[in-house]
């Protein structure tokens, strides 16, 4: 019995799709946090994109418990993320909805390693406190 054997020009056309298949997903890294201490029911993902010189970064937190119910209590969550070189960036408070749900997408022109969620008492902090609720720890996208 003899073999089919793939047209050149269809073969060419599989490779082209692995090829970019690896390529998109090459620029994308996708991290899920650890169980928190703080909020062990909290499930938490990021996604971050490299598109063009930007990154497009992507949270999304299930089943976090409101801010004010935290020990001490809270006013606001604010993530954070810490850069390959311009140290760490507020980017931006987290609105925890009625089915305890958060996300937030943001772009930014420097490369994160890291992002973390932190409970505050000010909507504009500048400074993450010390009560970090979420750690991604470090990374590479």
């Amino acid at each position: 019995m003899k073999k089919k054997q793939l047209p050149i020009k269809n073969a060419f056309r599989i490779l082209s799709f692995i090829f970019a298949a690896i390529l998109i997903s090459a620029c994308s890294k996708k991290v899920v946090f650890p169980t928190s201490e703080v909020v062990p029911a909290a499930n938490a993902v990021v996604q971050v994109e490299k598109k063009d010189y930007n990154y497009q970064v992507k949270l999304e937190v299930e089943n976090l418990a409101d801010p004010g119910r935290l020990t001490p209590s809270r006013n606001y969550y604010t993530a954070w993320m810490v850069t390959k070189k311009h140290g760490t960036i507020n980017i931006g408070n987290l609105k925890v909805s009625r089915k305890n749900k958060v996300s937030l997408e943001t772009m930014t022109p420097y490369e994160p390693i890291r992002i973390f969620i932190t409970a505050e008492d000010d909507s504009r902090a500048v400074l993450p406190s010390t009560q970090v609720v979420l750690d991604s720890e470090e990374f590479k996208v």
